[in-house]
């Protein structure tokens, strides 16, 4: 059969779908990965087949518009989310929100109607017989209804946009322009309309929720949500580099590993005070710290003592296997590695996203330990760094964890089930012979 990925242009969401990708691939299936141009590059980088429609994203530039939109603020609303919790609010109703917006209510001739319409050719023209799609690429769920294809989403963290569906829904009606118990319409399906109506599409869930959805974040961590997941286990993808010589043999000392992520690229100042707090905390300890930092958070962090090795990138799975502990911002692809490879983790989250719950799963799993990055000291580092190093602090609690991701199915598990629920949700005959 024929799958196309379609990705959402953002730096960190291309990693999670590639060994599902691969896997398929070694199955004898064709596979694309589908995105706009500037997601192009990493895509080739993972040796799978990149098609790159539309224009050039601006994400930022995305999320200030949803922030200033009093559409989305009707929608946050009627999600019905706690006020009390509002880095929460801002994380569903800024930043998930903003794609919804970008894709639906943006219509420039060559922007994101434009990438609705591009997509949706493709796919009548390549015929994929099954779409995963990134939770935030909506067009992609429009252009499996008009090819006939089945689709489901490929989540790459907690699915927290169906569970404030899921409550928007208990409010008000599914469908466009019908009032739900609480006399409300459904606010999501009406300004969804104007392009449904363009496409010659009627609103269903699925064009929110898929037709399934595969989970690569741990069972036990998922949200309350009345959806068929497929659990998956989340497999560490990082692009090949050659191996760098000082990796290549044990390290002289115990090695820590303190890394921000892709997403954190730039000198925050969060990000640049815990870089400083760690550093500080190694200083005199017969440790090597390993900082994968850019060049902007290098300068901020200031002098550094010699047992620290600064560089811009190395792959968590070539590093990691050398590490007593890791150091980061609780970030999912961290996180695998980190449980992949059995290291401790301290975790210094940011307010929004997952950061925070995977910092409270990690802690609570007796794996590691939460950091507050804007009041952490060296000293409160220092100690913990040494509860690793010199005692089994967290080791039965990483066992744990491992065992968990071991006990998930594997991406080629997952195939065979594939196959059977592409034939059982395809709308159209199979116009080749199944690969």
């Amino acid at each position: 059969m024929r799958v196309m990925f379609a990705v959402f242009p953002g730096p960190s969401h291309v990693p999670p779908v590639v060994p599902l990708a691969w896997a398929l691939r070694a199955a004898g299936h064709e596979v694309v990965l589908v995105s706009h141009p500037g997601t192009a590059g990493r895509i080739e980088g993972t040796g799978l087949a990149p098609v790159a429609l539309g224009e050039p994203e601006d994400l930022a530039a995305s999320v200030r518009g949803c922030a200033a939109d009093p559409r989305m603020a009707r929608i946050v609303d009627a999600f019905g989310l706690d006020p009390a919790d509002p880095a929460g609010r801002s994380w569903i109703g800024t930043y998930l929100l903003s794609a919804f917006r970008h894709y639906y209510l943006t219509d420039q001739a060559a922007g994101p109607r434009a990438m609705t319409r591009r997509l949706t050719a493709f796919a009548r023209q390549w015929c994929p017989d099954l779409v995963l799609w990134d939770p935030l690429f909506f067009p992609a769920p429009l252009a499996a209804r008009a090819c006939g294809a089945a689709h489901a989403r490929v989540l790459w963290g907690l699915d927290h946009l169906a569970w404030a569906r899921e409550r928007l829904r208990a409010g008000t009606a599914g469908t466009a322009g019908t009032a739900g118990a609480d006399g409300t319409a459904d606010p999501m399906a009406e300004l969804m309309a104007p392009v449904l109506d363009e496409a010659g599409i009627d609103f269903a869930e699925d064009l929110l929720a898929g037709q399934w959805t595969i989970d690569p974040m741990p069972a036990r961590m998922r949200l309350p949500v009345d959806l068929p997941y497929l659990t998956m286990r989340r497999i560490p993808f990082a692009p090949a580099r050659v191996l760098p010589e000082w990796l290549s043999g044990p390290p002289e000392r115990p090695r820590i590993c303190l890394t921000l992520g892709h997403g954190e690229g730039r000198p925050d100042t969060q990000g640049a005070r815990l870089v400083r707090a760690v550093v500080d905390a190694v200083t005199g300890l017969d440790v090597e710290l390993v900082a994968t930092l850019t060049s902007g958070q290098a300068a901020v962090a200031g002098p550094l003592p010699d047992n620290v090795r600064t560089v811009d990138y190395v792959s968590l799975d070539q590093l990691l296997p050398s590490c007593a502990a890791v150091v980061h911002h609780g970030g999912g692809g961290t996180f695998a590695a980190a449980v992949a490879h059995r290291v401790p983790q301290l975790i210094a989250p940011p307010e929004v996203g997952d950061y925070a719950a995977i910092a409270r799963y990690v802690a609570g799993r007796g794996a590691g330990a939460v950091l507050d990055g804007a009041t952490a000291t060296a000293a409160d580092i220092r100690e913990q760094l040494t509860g690793v190093l010199h005692g089994d602090r967290y080791r039965a609690g990483v066992t744990d964890l491992y065992t968990e991701l071991l006990a998930a199915p594997a991406p080629g598990d997952l195939v065979p089930v594939l196959e059977r629920l592409t034939r059982l949700h395809r709308e159209r005959p199979a116009a080749r012979k199944e690969g």
